[in-house]
């Protein structure tokens, strides 16, 4: 179908947090398959899959934990009313808190997607590093980071400020190309694999192994992208079926994801140190050979740009939705000069601060559990039976004017629940004791919670 201009590739899109008319709505449900392909197809999945088998899994114990991966299936469900209403995420949240009670979230939602531009422009920007290294023979510097980290910039910047054609474009591209070369990768990894050790793990605890492992996998897959599956459908026509979207979704993220933490969890045995390295980009390099060296790491780096690219796109979306009132091209030289300047730092004056950083992340991802809990179960209940488009953008009038009271006792309960359950090296809650003191499973009991108070305190019900 011909792209209109207003989201031609190559050229800015001009639709920013307004509805996608049905005239302009060019997508299919092969670009969404590739650009969700794209975004996880990182060499981080070994890690996360060798985290599973650290919490002492046998094999097939670890499998099954991983396939909590498909948690994506939620993020599928989440994308239908985009494709409905040619609205973005967290505009459709208003229809849950309200025009002016979706405020908190949208901003919550749009620092932790630039909390996590940040993190990966600084580990992708070590990776560059060491190609430059490789090729062109430049000794580890202060210019050479900064090279590395404007080359990063440059791309995935530029992408996201052209708009949504030009990232359906280059996450097709990547899929193919790096696509081949990880699996390149891959092959070469297979030698490290210890298959008699592996298959012969014994099995683990249940409650206090599987269950935290399994925890890890869905808060590192389908929970992390809760704030933006419907930004990459509302250009798809109204009456796309939405077993087409749930399932282009579910698999363009799975089959990658799934893959690479498989291979990670074959490798733990082999490599124990995968599951805790804090520098795994090096140690995977190390595992292959010289001239692969080239390749894996432009792999690497081209795996967290895709991913990055939409984090940019997508906060983009959420600032507006936060009522920024300006084109949404801007709202990517926000995030520029912000995440920039929190890279540039990082990399040249506070190399330790990345791990501090991460926790903190990891605490808005407490916060964003439960929201999603309270739109799930608006979306599956009060509506379901459609969206009232216009009144999303009313502040004064209509059904989704003001504050729903309901939908933030909901949030703010399962925050307070989810928090408490939650440890990291930044936070400890009262509670992360035991089965919780070295997962996820906070995020799960904050989701569960903030949808049964949202129930009860009649939010599923028309105003």
């Amino acid at each position: 179908m011909q792209q209109p201009v207003s989201d031609a590739a190559w050229r800015i899109e001009t639709n920013g947090g307004d509805p996608v008319e049905a005239d302009l709505r060019h997508g299919s449900l092969r670009d969404l398959f590739w650009v969700w392909f794209a975004a996880n197809l990182a060499i981080v999945g070994l890690v996360l899959g060798a985290a599973v088998m650290s919490y002492g899994l046998s094999f097939w114990q670890g499998i099954l934990a991983i396939l909590g991966a498909f948690s994506f299936v939620l993020i599928g469900y989440f994308a239908i009313p985009g494709a409905r209403t040619g609205v973005p995420t967290m505009i459709l949240s208003r229809a849950s808190f309200g025009t002016r009670g979706n405020l908190l979230p949208s901003l919550v939602s749009w620092l932790n997607l630039v909390g996590w531009e940040t993190v990966v422009l600084v580990v992708a920007t070590y990776a560059l590093e060491g190609v430059f290294r490789r090729l062109f023979g430049l000794g580890a510097s202060a210019g050479t980071l900064v090279l590395s980290l404007l080359v990063v910039m440059a791309v995935a910047f530029s992408v996201a400020l052209l708009g949504h054609a030009t990232l359906v474009r280059v996450q097709t591209l990547f899929s193919y190309i790096f696509g081949i070369l990880t699996i390149g990768v891959a092959v070469w990894l297979v030698p490290h694999i210890n298959f008699a050790r592996t298959f012969s793990l014994p099995a683990g605890p249940w409650l206090t192994g599987f269950l935290p492992a399994l925890s890890i996998v869905i808060a590192g897959t389908g929970l992390s992208w809760v704030n933006t599956a419907a930004d990459y459908t509302r250009y798809l026509k109204r009456d796309t079926p939405a077993r087409g979207i749930v399932g282009a979704t579910t698999w363009g993220a799975v089959i990658p994801a799934v893959s690479l933490m498989v291979l990670g969890a074959l490798l733990y045995s082999g490599m124990p140190a995968l599951a805790t390295s804090g520098n795994y980009i090096g140690l995977l390099q190390r595992a292959l050979p010289a001239w692969l060296a080239v390749p894996y790491l432009l792999t690497a780096v081209a795996s967290m740009v895709t991913g990055d690219i939409m984090d940019i796109y997508s906060s983009g979306l959420s600032l507006l939705a936060a009522r920024l009132r300006v084109a949404r091209y801007k709202t990517v030289v926000v995030d520029a000069v912000l995440s920039g300047a929190a890279s540039l730092y990082v990399i040249l004056a506070a190399h330790n601060f990345i791990a501090t950083f991460s926790a903190f992340l990891t605490l808005l991802a407490a916060v964003l559990a439960p929201w999603a809990a309270v739109f799930l179960v608006d979306l599956t209940t009060r509506l379901r039976g459609g969206i009232n488009v216009k009144a999303l953008y009313a502040e004064r009038e209509g059904p989704y004017a003001g504050v729903r009271w309901p939908a933030l006792a909901a949030w703010l309960a399962g925050l307070i629940l989810g928090l408490s359950l939650t440890s990291s090296t930044l936070w400890s809650g009262p509670l992360a004791h035991g089965v919780f003191q070295a997962s996820n499973l906070g995020y799960l009991a904050g989701f569960t919670l903030a949808a049964v108070v949202y129930a009860v305190l009649g939010g599923v019900r028309a105003r």
